[in-house]
């Protein structure tokens, strides 16, 4: 790690606790790494050593699994999102759509590959044997449509104790269409309101671990903000596919900032931080100042394991997080160069619309 220095890097002055949470993304995850890579080359320090607890939902739960069990986010990156799983998808992504249709459409990639690439988080781990700092996982159960919070400190504890970490993240990360339900009932955490997981450990710190949200600062990182906004006159043209994949991408987003505004109103006290970069090639090259090349940013996809586009996702969360005024408290993303804009409303140009003489 490069050492810049104690006080050239005065993100937390006041010395308060740091908790992180960390959204879903499957391998856009190497972003909100990348994030933390440099953060923790700055600070001289591994992640696990800067955060008293970390949250996360599918590859967030994988990356804050790892952070629990004393890896550095350096590690993680290197020895799992880029060695491991690009294998893992690599291989099983070539024949993923015959696969599908020989299993009922049911999913398309198989766990074992995925499993075998968790390398030290697969190996006979339970959440009773993590101690570097407090993680939370989310996943779906869909025998009581409820969101179990997996978590390794504080009273909720002991119901989790025994569980396989591996198991635990395979839950967190098991998608709809990618992966199968995990023993037939746990689905990824982002099923639902909780594919940002940031008011989730804000409760967990305040309300279950004691921790005073005037002395915390939550970092809540999302894995790259791909926009759904359509060209005028677009939705004339939907039909059943347009609208199934409409209504995902805005319910995601709905719920990733409604989690956002939540977790800001309820702890009014916490310094709560949110980054997330926007995934055009505009902001990328000309707010963040790389070379996109062939890739399209906006269509880096949970699955995107080619080495170009693992590159570019690893460049862009460090040009972002280098471009961040770390010592800006309650940040949003559009307070950030290379953020996502702020969601508003566009006015609808009514003049020729045969609704123009209408009173509403």
């Amino acid at each position: 790690m490069t050492a810049i220095g104690p006080y050239k890097f005065l993100f937390n002055p006041y010395k308060k606790d740091l908790i992180l949470s960390i959204d879903g993304g499957g391998m856009r995850g190497i972003i909100a790494l990348a994030i933390l890579c440099w953060l923790e080359e700055q600070a001289d320090k591994p992640a696990y050593e800067l955060f008293k607890l970390v949250g996360g939902t599918s590859t967030g739960a994988l990356i804050c699994a790892g952070l629990g069990l004393g890896m550095s986010a350096r590690e993680i990156m290197d020895e799992v999102y880029r060695l491991r799983l690009p294998q893992a998808f690599g291989r099983a992504k070539r024949l993923r759509w015959l696969r599908f249709l020989l299993n009922g459409m049911r999913h398309l990639y198989p766990f074992r590959p995925f499993l075998k690439a968790l390398g030290p988080l697969g190996e006979g781990k339970r959440l009773k044997d993590i101690d570097a700092l407090g993680i939370l996982l989310t996943t779906k159960d869909l025998r009581t449509s409820s969101t179990y919070y997996i978590i390794n400190v504080g009273p909720g504890a002991p119901l989790f104790a025994e569980w396989p970490l591996a198991g635990a993240v395979a839950s967190s990360v098991a998608a709809p269409m990618f992966f199968a339900p995990v023993q037939g009932n746990l689905v990824d955490g982002g099923v639902g309101s909780f594919g940002n997981p940031c008011l989730a450990t804000a409760v967990e710190a305040v309300e279950y671990l004691g921790m005073r949200a005037e002395n915390l600062i939550h970092i809540s990182l999302g894995n790259g903000y791909q926009s759904n906004m359509q060209t005028e006159g677009a939705g004339k043209g939907f039909w059943l596919k347009t609208w199934v994949e409409y209504l995902i991408h805005e319910g995601m987003d709905d719920a990733t900032m409604q989690q956002v505004y939540m977790t800001r109103a309820i702890y009014r006290t916490m310094d709560f931080r949110r980054y997330n970069p926007a995934l055009t090639r505009q902001n990328i090259e000309h707010n963040l100042e790389l070379e996109v090349g062939d890739v399209d940013p906006a269509a880096l996809a949970l699955d995107s394991c080619a080495e170009e586009e693992l590159e570019l996702m690893e460049r862009i969360g460090y040009a972002y997080a280098s471009k961040i005024d770390w010592m800006k408290e309650r940040a949003l993303p559009w307070n950030t160069i290379g953020g996502h804009a702020e969601p508003g409303y566009e006015h609808t140009d009514w003049s020729n619309s045969p609704f123009a003489a209408q009173r509403f």
